[in-house]
């Protein structure tokens, strides 16, 4: 098989050499579009608790499959591969025999593979392949003879592999709600937690809990005494109680959720202790905090000076090592868990990968063995296996493996003030051969999202393809964007079309006075929020950009609160009246639908027939608004897709076509 001889040379820690995938191309070669359209082949590593295998997602064929790995000598020994379109799309070890995996389909009305819910088996070495829990989960009936599993039309999730327990773990399942003759995981019923038999499928010490959609989080030994939720506003509530014996107390004044200021986010492995996500100064800024649940006494854990975005927990499940991005990646040690050996480690591998990110996936049981995946904007992702002990990595697989990080363009960071004032960050990204004045043709890529969302400096195809023909690309995380505290994303609210896309449109005029684009040849070009964005700057700018694309974009703020999935999702309702609020005007006012006639630049609409986040309303009024202003768009509508392009063969028109346009509105880019 092509993965059973992966596994590469030892590379000893004080002399660390990262290694590449050999390439087809050189360093100064194009790049085929091809490579930018493919999704990344190796998805997740996690290692066995006896450190002997590791199971790995892997992509291939419009597939994603599991395969499980001996780590003594690379031979592939188990694995499953759905069918094509289909993915196994997450995998988790119960034991060193047995592992849990979700699957993921196609359907109607979506572009990527959705979760079905259900859960399945295997054994390391491929046997014993069996649904456990799900709408299909019951045995066939022959006869007299009846399926020990239950037809479940749930969503279940792994809440916990018990420690100790080799046959059970336990889970927690979601009901999903039926309208006419479709079945819906909204969330609005109450979920069930139980014990799961990972051979037969069977359920036992079933616990309803009486909250709906509620998060249920468990310890160890499967105790389940910390809960939280959200009714109909956005802000969530907490319940405790020490035992299953004793009722549940609210313990949302205590813990101050009801108003946001703090997010309950997981539990350490004997129970003890809840981590929850909170704001500390003017910024509200996001940090990490811990409460002993007996005490009630809340900690600070990291003390970070910007929004904390990801964190790793040790061997006890108490969070140690947290990451930010005020530009490139910066790294935070817990001040309560100090002698933790994971942070020796970790700050041991940040030298050794000097200028890339060290994430350490997994572990085994006996915190000898590490996963690790290195990455940068340059960098799509290599795994390694450290061992603590010898201080020596092995080379697993490399991410996106038929890249040659050589190949690529590094993000370079930028900072600048707003119209107001207001300090604003991003990214630019130029061509390695730009021109002797560095003013090359400029991409504006405006992200999704919109709040809680922003650009980092991570490897992304789309940015990679755009510099390797000879475009740059500004991306600036506006106000109403995650990552910079919660004052920073709240500006946001309400002004959708005011102050995100002025930031956008002073960080347009800021790189044509730096120096870093011809003002004659700029396109502005997003996805969802981003296809918004990029119509509305060419309203509120029209001299500005000389082209405009908008991707599954939103352009009727009236139409996105009563079309499309959000409306009718638990809370998304109350979601879109706090960040888009309810005055019809204003909402018309900030609508690109209204101004079509404002708009000088050339402009090309993409949209998915299927797509249910945002539908093709949005894109066919204002194809038909532009063509009623004289502005014809160039139009790419796809049959086949949904909110965004995921199958290769739509990718490739989508990529080919947005080149054909940006070359012919802004200049053949230089390569």
């Amino acid at each position: 098989m092509l993965y059973a001889k992966t596994l590469l040379s030892s590379i000893f820690l004080l002399s660390l050499i990262v290694v590449s995938i050999a390439s087809a191309q050189t360093p100064n070669q194009k790049i085929p579009l091809n490579d930018f359209v493919k999704h990344s082949d190796y998805l997740e590593i996690k290692i066995s608790p006896d450190g002997q295998h590791v199971a790995t997602r892997i992509r291939d064929d419009s597939t994603v499959y599991m395969i499980t790995m001996r780590l003594s000598d690379g031979k592939v020994v188990g694995g499953v591969k759905p069918g094509k379109k289909n993915e196994v799309s997450s995998v988790h070890w119960v034991n060193n025999e047995r592992l849990i995996y979700t699957f993921a389909e196609k359907r109607s009305g979506f572009d990527a593979p959705i979760p079905t819910g259900e859960l399945f088996a295997i054994n390391v070495d491929g046997k014993a392949n069996k649904m456990l829990a799900g709408y299909r989960a019951n045995d066939l009936i022959t006869g007299s003879r009846v399926g020990v599993k239950e037809d479940s039309y749930a969503s279940h999730q792994l809440l916990n592999v018990l420690k100790g327990d080799d046959k059970y773990v336990l889970v927690v399942e979601y009901p999903w709600s039926k309208r006419g003759d479709s079945w819906y995981d909204r969330r609005e019923t109450r979920p069930i937690v139980s014990r799961l038999d990972v051979i037969s499928g069977r359920k036992k010490n079933k616990e309803i809990i009486p909250y709906r959609g509620a998060r249920v989080f468990a310890n160890d030994q499967g105790a389940v005494n910390f809960v939280t939720w959200s009714d109909d506003s956005i802000y969530r509530k907490a319940v405790y109680r020490a035992s299953k014996k004793q009722p549940w107390q609210d313990i949302s004044a205590t813990l101050n959720i009801e108003t946001g200021a703090l997010k309950p986010v997981s539990i350490n492995q004997d129970g003890t202790k809840i981590y929850l996500t909170g704001s500390v100064g003017n910024q509200k800024i996001s940090s990490l905090f811990e409460l002993e649940l007996t005490s009630k006494k809340i900690s600070r854990v990291f003390d970070n000076q910007h929004q904390l975005d990801f964190w790793k927990t040790d061997l006890n499940g108490d969070p140690v090592i947290g990451t930010s991005y005020p530009d490139r990646h910066r790294y935070y040690y817990s001040m309560i868990n100090t002698q933790s050996p994971l942070v020796t480690h970790h700050k041991k591998l940040q030298k050794a990968f000097a200028g890339q990110e060290v994430h350490i996936q997994t572990y085994s049981h006996d915190g000898e063995l590490l996963v690790l995946n290195v990455k940068s904007d340059t960098n799509p992702g290599e795994y390694y296996l450290y061992n603590t002990k010898t201080n020596k990595a092995d080379f697993l697989w490399a991410n996106y493996s038929w890249i040659d990080p050589r190949t690529l363009t590094p993000m370079a960071p930028i900072s600048l003030n707003a119209r107001d004032g207001q300090e604003l960050r991003g990214y630019l990204t130029a061509p390695k051969s730009g021109s002797k004045t560095n003013k090359n043709p400029l991409v504006v890529l405006p992200h999704g999202g919109p709040h809680g969302v922003r650009d980092y400096p991570f490897y992304d195809p789309q940015i990679q393809l755009l510099a390797s023909r000879g475009y740059s690309v500004l991306q600036i995380n506006f106000r109403g964007s995650g990552g910079y505290g919660g004052a920073f994303e709240k500006q946001g609210y309400k002004k959708w079309g005011k102050v995100m896309i002025d930031d956008i449109v002073d960080a347009t005029q800021w790189a044509i006075e730096q120096g870093h684009a011809d003002p004659e040849k700029i396109c502005v070009y997003g996805g969802s929020y981003g296809g918004y964005a990029a119509l509305m700057s060419a309203v509120r700018a029209p001299d500005l950009y000389r082209c405009a694309i908008g991707n599954v974009g939103v352009y009727d703020l009236e139409a996105m609160k009563v079309k499309g999935d959000i409306p009718i999702g638990f809370r998304g309702r109350s979601y879109l009246e706090e960040v888009l609020g309810s005055d019809s005007a204003d909402l018309r006012e900030q609508s690109p639908l209204t101004h079509a006639s404002k708009i000088k630049a050339k402009v090309m609409l993409i949209h998915g027939d299927e797509d249910i986040r945002v539908p093709s309303y949005h894109s066919k009024k204002m194809r038909a608004a532009l063509k009623k202003a004289n502005n014809p768009a160039q139009w790419l509508y796809l049959n086949d897709s949904g909110h965004g392009a995921f199958s290769i063969e739509n990718r490739t028109k989508v990529f080919e076509q947005l080149l054909e346009f940006l070359d012919e509105n802004i200049g053949k880019g230089k390569y």
